[in-house]
């Protein structure tokens, strides 16, 4: 078996493990298969169903799959914050698409309150995840030295941390 590696030549990377098959009846004696992901987390599969349900249904459908995300405190505005997953998200496929391209499995990540990041196929994951990576070094190589040096400032000239103004 062949290694995972990360950008656009990841596709090829990974062998293709054999799926599993969902099936949807319906009343009128017509039986829908098709391809369910090993990856799938929730098989379509049900039985008693109409005819025009059924079209519903393959419509509806999407196969996908959860990954985790960082818990961090969160704050909107000056509220006091949250505990919250972040860039958390589903890797999705919609087998019966109208648009051919999103039937392709894709990744949405979750940033935060309602903000995601949709569609990204390998090679745009790949470029999220380089410029999260160039964010952190970004936070370690020039805002940490300026707020250790910022906080020294302060409580070399303040010996201490910053007091609330007296109540009027």
């Amino acid at each position: 078996m062949k290694t995972v590696s990360r950008g656009p030549a990841a596709e090829t990377d990974v062998p293709a493990r054999p799926g599993r098959t969902w099936e949807i009846a319906s009343t009128d004696n017509y039986t829908a298969t098709g391809y369910l992901p090993t990856w799938a987390e929730d098989d379509p599969s049900t039985s008693g169903v109409s005819l025009a349900r059924l079209f519903v249904l393959l419509g509806d459908m999407c196969h996908q799959a959860h990954f985790d995300g960082q818990r961090m405190r969160v704050a909107h505005a000056r509220e006091p914050g949250e505990e919250s997953a972040v860039f958390s998200g589903t890797i999705d496929c919609t087998p019966y698409a109208e648009d051919t391209a999103g039937r392709l499995p894709v990744a949405n990540v979750w940033i935060v309150d309602d903000y995601w990041v949709n569609g990204l196929d390998p090679t745009g994951l790949a470029k999220f995840a380089a410029q999260l990576r160039a964010q952190a070094d970004y936070l370690d190589r020039e805002v940490y030295p300026l707020l250790v040096a910022a906080r020294a400032e302060w409580t070399a000239r303040h010996a201490g941390p910053p007091s609330r103004p007296p109540k009027r």
